[in-house]
């Protein structure tokens, strides 16, 4: 009998990879997004705990997956309160019906809950610190979680790549400002991360399912680098002679991102090394597979 899978944010960028991944190994979906986009996909407000209660009590499902989640950091500083009442409430919403109903819960977080002041990759055993109202939300929920559910995975994902068209963050913004002439590509050298791919991660919680192994887990792609050396990478793999990478720092982009950000927001995946679950690739490893594949297919 299949295994039955209940998604919340299911039309983001790792929604779709992960409905892919999932059902290629034969799981059936139920997914459910606030804007759906596919025609699979039915309507969830994660905010409203009587119509995700009622859902999840009809879908029956083995678990609950919620990627529900407002991910746009100066959106988030700009409205606190939707930021929590989505990446905080409604996260806890979901917990309480999985609770109700014993279904394990995969919650999705971020490198984001850490300042970045340690400069040093951060492991499960560092406590978190956020500086903006995204990564804010996103702990509370974290910090929560565990308090009602025992069965539960939180994992931590770093600078999400993948997708294609429903790339929403860097590596989809450096490849639409090539495909609109741009010839100089002005990316921050003072700011470091784990790019972290949605396959691969979406690979990594099918992996951990198997393992009952519950908890928190960093899950982030391995190695690290800076938002430059991303877009120096994206140049050289998609062999853009004419198009310059130009080294900035923050300050250069204030006006448009001017939510606080960690400078160092990168994870060690130390969980998953200890217990040899670790499925995660090198970026730059994860990087040229995902140009590749979708320059071949044409998704940008």
């Amino acid at each position: 009998m299949k295994l039955k899978v209940f998604v919340t944010g299911a039309s983001g960028m790792l929604g779709t990879t992960l409905y892919d991944v999932f059902t290629n190994v034969g799981y059936e979906i139920i997914s459910t997004d606030l804007s759906p986009l596919d025609p699979w996909t039915v309507r969830l407000d994660v905010r409203n705990k009587r119509v995700v209660r009622s859902m999840i009590k009809k879908a029956k499902p083995d678990f609950v997956f919620n990627l529900a989640a407002l991910t746009d950091v100066e959106f988030c500083e700009l409205h606190p309160q939707e930021a929590y009442d989505t990446n905080a409430e409604g996260a806890l919403n979901v917990a309480y019906v999985c609770k109700e109903f014993g279904v394990p819960l995969v919650h999705i977080s971020t490198a984001g809950v850490f300042d970045g002041g340690k400069g040093l990759p951060y492991s499960e055993e560092d406590t978190p610190n956020p500086i903006n109202y995204y990564g804010k939300a996103k702990c509370e929920a974290e910090k929560e979680i565990p308090k009602i559910l025992d069965n539960y995975f939180i994992f931590r994902a770093g600078w999400m790549m993948g997708s294609g068209e429903r790339d929403k963050k860097f590596v989809k913004k450096v490849i639409d400002q090539i495909k609109g002439g741009a010839k100089t590509i002005y990316a921050l050298t003072d700011m470091y991360g784990c790019p972290t791919y949605t396959r691969d991660f979406s690979h990594g919680i099918l992996y951990m399912l198997s393992t009952n192994d519950y908890g928190l887990y960093n899950m982030g792609g391995e190695g690290y680098c800076s938002r430059y050396d991303v877009a120096k990478k994206i140049v050289e793999v998609l062999k853009l002679d004419t198009v310059t990478v130009e080294p900035v720092t923050q300050e250069f982009f204030s006006k448009a991102y001017f939510a606080p950000r960690p400078s160092f927001e990168v994870l060690l995946n130390k969980k998953l090394y200890d217990r040899n679950y670790n499925l995660m690739r090198n970026w730059e490893e994860a990087l040229v597979e995902y140009l590749t594949y979708y320059e071949k297919h044409r998704s940008f």
